[in-house]
């Protein structure tokens, strides 16, 4: 049996065909993946950050042994901070880019909890998908929310 000779090109030829169909499905397909990583990076420091906070609030809520919840407003400024920055004086860079504690809040729900919540607008790698049709780009962006509930010690 004699093989053709340009049979082999043929095949090359082919393959090249089959990247160039395959391969922006696959990019498309990497830039989701590593996407949604960093979502859930972003989420998970952002949830840790929170139950710290809500743990260094539960800590120093309760006044004596009365039983009374008092949120005093440096104990809140800490909280804050430490949700934010991961230390009660604010100091050094936030754990999350563009976080401030001004999307930190603390109340007391009944009288032996205390709440933290914690919002961050989450801004994605990509940035905005372009719109092909003039209109405005598609925004990735969206509201991130972490809240955690404790009983006051």
């Amino acid at each position: 049996m004699r093989k053709e000779p340009g049979l082999k090109r043929k095949q090359e030829g082919i393959a090249m065909l089959e990247f160039m169909f395959s391969a922006p499905l696959l990019i498309v397909l990497m830039f989701a993946v590593t996407e949604l990583g960093w979502a859930f990076h972003q989420y998970h420091t952002m949830t840790r950050a929170t139950r710290d906070g809500a743990r260094h609030m539960a800590s120093g809520a309760m006044v004596g042994s009365v039983g009374i919840i008092y949120l005093d407003s440096t104990l809140v400024q800490q909280t804050g901070n430490l949700v934010v920055y991961g230390n009660v004086n604010g100091t050094g860079t936030p754990l999350l880019p563009n976080w401030t504690s001004a999307g930190v809040s603390v109340t007391s729900p009944n009288p032996t909890h205390i709440r933290v919540s914690a919002n961050y607008d989450y801004v994605p790698l990509v940035g905005a998908i372009p719109t092909f049709y003039g209109g405005d780009p598609l925004s990735l962006s969206f509201q991130m929310q972490s809240t955690v509930e404790m009983r006051a010690l």
